[in-house]
């Protein structure tokens, strides 16, 4: 494995200085919150625009994330063949032309096929950012700057409420299609950033990223402890992230709070977040982050629990209060996470285990939203569906404490299968 030094891939392959990198980096994941958020606040629109129902409105939901499935096991391979510049490019690009079709679709079934097109080639960008990131990130400074990077990712879901604010919640189409020019804008800005080489960079090769491993090489027995606790891990903290920004305002407008207010609660969940990530960060650096991951989890478990219950008699602004500190905790953890899993493999594998993970995470996000809107068109009440949040919350502590017993005696295995 490469020595690690501030600002330049170990294998030389970007010149781009840790700035630059971060920044476009950063700027893929907010715009995966931004393109995923965004329909959670025109989520009543698009039912009204399309005749839909909830349960219908589920698979939409999903789109995205089957989409992601696909695109983070595909395309780090793609990386090891083509290079990692050359994917961040040709992802963002995809990205941005589907993201701008989704705003024509004139029916439902239109809409999901350009929201799965949209998900699979973010799903592509996202392990090759967070790997690119991890690779050149100082080492005693590695969780801030994974954490900086998923602020990105909160900075997207809290612009979503004020970009429907911009439009109006009617005019839907306008902001989808917005969304797409960013997207456009950001495969420019990459081409641009990410293309400058320095004069000793080697080949356009990501040999760091997938190489001509084993893309099983992190099921290897003495890793499966480890592997299979991280994808519990993720497909519980995605399903909490991805389902709350999706369904969170409909709940609140089902249970009678006004559609603005509805809009703003995902605004101020994703805030929490923001304020939270550069925290966790330094508070990782200092203290590990497994006990600080925990801490976080315990509280998010008890608070989510605690919002369903009074989901129905709170104030709005107690709710909107109770939703800002929970995703200080829930998106702090969240951001937090990827630390221990972009660390816990070494670099000769860490997009593929970070893809594998990652995939696997989105199950979770992909069933749990049909099932969302299964149980609403069939009784369930809004503040059942918000409590049981605490159910995936709880099993990522679990998930967290596994890791941790197992995480000395996989590192030396992991070694051994890159090599």
């Amino acid at each position: 494995m490469g020595e690690d030094r501030p600002g330049r891939r170990p294998d030389g392959e970007f010149g781009a200085d840790l700035p630059a990198v971060l920044v476009v980096c950063a700027l893929v994941y907010l715009l995966d919150g931004l393109v995923h958020s965004i329909m959670g606040p025109i989520a009543p629109a698009v039912e009204t625009s399309l005749s839909l129902s909830h349960a219908e409105l589920g698979p939409i939901f999903s789109a995205n994330l089957i989409g992601q499935l696909f695109g983070l096991i595909l395309f780090p391979l793609l990386a090891s063949k083509i290079g990692n510049r050359k994917v961040v490019i040709v992802t963002a690009t995809g990205f941005g032309v589907f993201q701008v079709a989704s705003g024509f679709a004139g029916t439902g079934n239109l809409l999901f096929a350009t929201r799965l097109m949209t998900g699979v080639f973010l799903g592509g960008a996202l392990p090759t950012c967070l790997a690119m990131v991890s690779a050149v990130a100082p080492p005693h400074r590695r969780g801030l700057v994974i954490t900086a990077l998923f602020t990105g990712y909160g900075m997207g879901a809290t612009i979503a409420g004020l970009v429907v604010g911009i439009f109006g919640v009617g005019s839907w189409r306008a902001a989808m299609i917005a969304i797409g020019a960013c997207c456009l804008a950001t495969a420019v800005l990459a081409w641009l950033w990410l293309g400058r080489r320095s004069p000793e960079a080697g080949p356009d090769r990501s040999e760091g990223i997938g190489g001509t491993l084993n893309p099983l090489a992190v099921l290897a027995p003495r890793l499966l402890v480890g592997t299979l606790a991280l994808w519990l891990l993720f497909i519980c903290m995605l399903t909490i992230s991805y389902c709350l920004f999706s369904w969170l305002p409909i709940l609140l407008v089902d249970v009678g709070y006004d559609p603005s207010i509805a809009a703003i609660s995902v605004t101020t969940f994703s805030f929490g977040g923001i304020v939270a990530a550069l925290g966790v960060g330094l508070l990782i650096d200092r203290f590990g982050a497994l006990p600080v991951l925990i801490g976080f989890l315990v509280i998010s478990t008890v608070m989510l629990f605690g919002i369903g219950q009074i989901l129905a008699s709170a104030s709005p602004a107690t709710l909107l209060i109770l939703l800002g500190v929970c995703g200080f905790f829930l998106l702090g953890a969240y951001g937090g996470v990827n630390v221990v899993l972009a660390s816990h493999y070494p670099e000769a594998i860490r997009a593929i285990g970070i893809g594998w993970t990652k995939s696997v995470g989105r199950v979770g996000t992909i069933l749990a939203p049909i099932l969302i809107g299964f149980a609403l068109s069939n009784g369930v009440s809004e503040t059942t569906v918000m409590s049981l949040f605490a159910l995936p919350a709880g099993l990522a502590t679990f998930a967290l404490v596994i890791i941790g017993l197992t995480e000395r005696r996989e590192r030396p295995a992991a070694l051994t299968a890159a090599e």
